[in-house]
């Protein structure tokens, strides 16, 4: 009862602090972007054209500095990104400034509040997500409940040579094994792991046909998640961005952190995973022990 208590009040909590930010979000528009988010976005990835197409979106908080400029170059920023930045063509007034930094600050400052709310909470989740995930029939149906690939089946785009289109339906049919891959283009680790994977769906696809990838975003819009998609040219499945949202259990399923895989047989039962209990050990464990399973003509092992 207690614990019930306590999530109610969690969850009230955090749709006041969303509501809160939404309501900044849609008053005020999108944040102008700062000097040094430019830097962190191609630190993380983001390509100078990308870039620059979210500066005619959102504009530019501040004037490019010298010190700025340096940082820039150093990540790897092209002329035309540079260009745009010396022109002051996208940058907002001082008043518009001012009123974007006292936003992003109460912003700040609600965040700083609902994150120490959150660690009350944060410990009995970690461990119910761990013992959920340890369960066999973890991501299985419960009674009355869609199995957690039935669920998807028709909420799947097509990955091909970097883009995105509309599957036939029939992608999960006579899928013995399919993995769930969670990830983000802003999440370096993952974006130095996508590769590996995709080398390594590419090098097993043909000879197993029985298995399938299906990609869950973590990225925070939908230009973030068709731009990884496009930079890693992904080969596999993905739910499309906008629907991750409607697919229940879907994100819990893979815990709290990034880059992990997950390997569902095809009542949607986990036999590999990212994680051995609540430790994460990284998605090459999931990687090894589909390895096994396939060595040994898709039986897998039962645990003791």
């Amino acid at each position: 009862m207690a614990h019930h208590l306590l999530l109610e009040e969690w969850v009230r909590s955090i749709l006041a602090f969303l509501f809160v930010v939404l309501i900044v979000a849609v008053v005020a528009g999108p944040q102008p972007l700062s000097n040094k988010e430019i830097v962190l976005m191609l630190r993380t990835g983001y390509s100078s054209a990308a870039v620059v197409m979210e500066i005619h979106q959102r504009r530019v908080l501040e004037p490019l500095d010298e010190a700025a400029r340096k940082s820039l170059l150093e990540v790897g920023a092209k002329p035309p990104l540079i260009g745009t930045l010396e022109s002051k063509a996208f940058l907002v007034s001082v008043t518009e400034a001012e009123k974007a930094k006292e936003r992003e600050a109460e912003i700040t400052a609600r965040r700083a509040a609902q994150i120490a709310q959150d660690q009350q909470f944060n410990s009995l989740q970690h461990a119910r997500e761990a013992a959920a995930r340890a369960r066999p029939e973890a991501a299985g149906a419960r009674p009355n409940e869609v199995p957690m690939l039935g669920a998807l089946k028709d909420k799947l785009v097509r990955c091909q040579n970097g883009t995105v289109g509309r599957p036939d339906g029939s992608e999960l049919e006579n899928k013995k094994f399919v993995g769930l891959y969670y990830s983000a283009h802003w999440c370096g680790p993952c974006r130095k792991f996508t590769p590996q994977l995709v080398e390594y769906y590419n090098r097993v696809k043909a000879a197993h046909p029985e298995f399938e990838l299906i990609f869950v975003s973590s990225d925070r819009s939908r230009f973030g998640w068709e731009t990884y998609i496009r930079e890693m040219k992904m080969p596999w499945l993905a739910v499309d961005y906008d629907q991750i949202n409607n697919v229940g259990g879907l994100r819990q399923l893979g815990g709290s952190s990034i880059p992990c895989l997950l390997v569902l047989d095809q009542n949607s039962r986990l036999v590999a995973s990212t994680y051995e209990g609540d430790n994460y050990v990284g998605p090459q464990n999931a990687l090894a022990a589909l390895d096994r399973i396939f060595a040994a003509g898709g039986r897998v092992a039962q645990a003791p």
